[in-house]
């Protein structure tokens, strides 16, 4: 229970921070808007039904439950705030026909026996890529949060999951500020392996949604060129003013799975583990940025043995672990970034120099979220998958960038 608390505390602490910053710096905004138009941000509300296929991931999910039921359909209900700049702001002139707001959102399988009835929110982040002959408008968008309130089983041991969703809006405007967006989408529920077992249950689906733009809303998508050429203030700065350094130290626990005497061993005790990223990163422009990045990882699941078995029921009851120096790694990596506004996606591949074991395998990916509440510090959310397909860690932290 003090693991699901910490969890929600840093949730709405995210959530809190990347919806006050920009309205806080809404009057700043306004003053470097061209016309001094003073609405800056402006505000939506949208409603969205998700009906969607529950691709069968594991036997439970298949017909192996109490009930005997096949759990392949999913639907859910999700209340929407977001808010975007004016097209004469500077946020609004650098990320044309950006938005991002919070949500929450109720999910229903059809068997709350069986799955639970999740209740989820999250954040979310899209924009308007272009006109399909000016009629409908196509576009991108990520959501990211955490979902509470499903019913652990073989399937998934977890009563809370995160939520990972993409989808491509396509909108048409019905007037007065009213949007109808058909989203094809797909989403991901897992906890990461901080318990096992953890099959995951992803769906395909279609959205069906109502904005309401609380301003008129803008008819000129951004073009191509804008997505590619700097702006004039970064186009102005010199090759070392470019480059930008990131300091990230992060967090989180994980089970873990592993091999002793000759036998499969599953342990759900959380296992801690964190690390340090300290990233050079060169701006190609606003939204591109490449570069690398030196990484250090201890994780105290590695490399488990001498397992004890409890004879008379089976479980696993203890084990030893080795020294801290033994589970760590250091490793250098590949990095791109792509940057809309006050959040950056960003991919890394690298490979361990420094490593221990089985378990410190020597290839590893890294997949991360900066969410940016002032101009140098953000909250960082990552995962790591090990030799580029074996799941590992969530990574929670923070980052200043120098």
């Amino acid at each position: 229970m003090t693991q699901h608390k910490t969890i929600l505390t840093a949730l709405a602490t995210l959530l809190l921070c990347c919806t006050l910053y920009p309205v806080a710096g809404s009057e700043r905004q306004g003053v470097e808007s061209q016309d001094g138009s003073p609405r800056d941000p402006r505000h939506n509300l949208s409603v969205e039904f998700r009906p969607a296929y529950n691709l069968i991931s594991h036997g439970y999910l298949g017909g192996r439950n109490p009930e005997g039921r096949i759990i392949d359909k999913c639907g859910s209900l999700h209340l929407r705030y977001s808010f975007e700049h004016s097209p004469t702001s500077r946020m609004g002139r650098i990320y044309p026909s950006l938005y991002q707001g919070i949500s929450i959102a109720a999910y229903t399988f059809g068997s709350h026996n069986c799955v639970g009835t999740p209740l989820a929110v999250y954040l979310f982040q899209g924009a308007t890529l272009g006109v399909i002959s000016r009629g409908p408008s196509v576009g991108y968008e990520w959501n990211l949060g955490w979902s509470w309130g499903w019913v652990p089983n073989e399937a998934m041991n977890s009563p809370w999951n995160v939520l990972i969703n993409v989808g491509i809006p396509i909108g048409w405007q019905l007037g007065s500020g009213v949007e109808l967006l058909l989203t094809p989408d797909f989403t991901h529920f897992s906890n990461g392996d901080t318990s096992f077992p953890n099959a995951g249950t992803n769906t395909f689906g279609l959205r069906v949604g109502i904005t309401k733009h609380l301003h008129t809303p803008s008819n000129h998508p951004p073009r191509l060129e804008r997505l590619v050429a700097p702006s004039a203030e970064l186009s102005v700065k010199t090759p070392r003013e470019r480059l930008v350094w990131d300091l990230v130290g992060y967090g989180g626990w994980r089970a873990d799975r592993f091999f002793s005497d000759g036998k499969f061993c599953v342990s759900n005790r959380p296992h801690p583990n964190g690390g340090v990223q300290l990233s050079p990163l060169y701006l190609l422009n606003d939204h591109f940025g490449l570069g690398g990045s030196l990484d250090i990882f201890a994780d105290t699941s590695a490399n488990l043995y001498g397992a004890e078995w409890d004879e008379q029921t089976g479980e696993l009851v203890d084990y030893q672990r080795p020294s801290l120096w033994e589970q760590t790694s250091v490793g250098l990596s590949l990095r791109g970034e792509w940057r809309m506004g006050y959040c950056s996606v960003g991919v890394g591949s690298g490979v361990n120099i420094i490593t221990h074991g089985y378990d410190m395998r020597r290839y590893y990916t890294t997949f991360g979220l900066k969410c940016f509440f002032s101009e140098r510090a953000f909250l960082y959310i990552g995962y790591r998958l090990s030799s580029l397909q074996y799941t590992h860690n969530i990574m929670y932290g923070l980052g200043w960038r120098f």
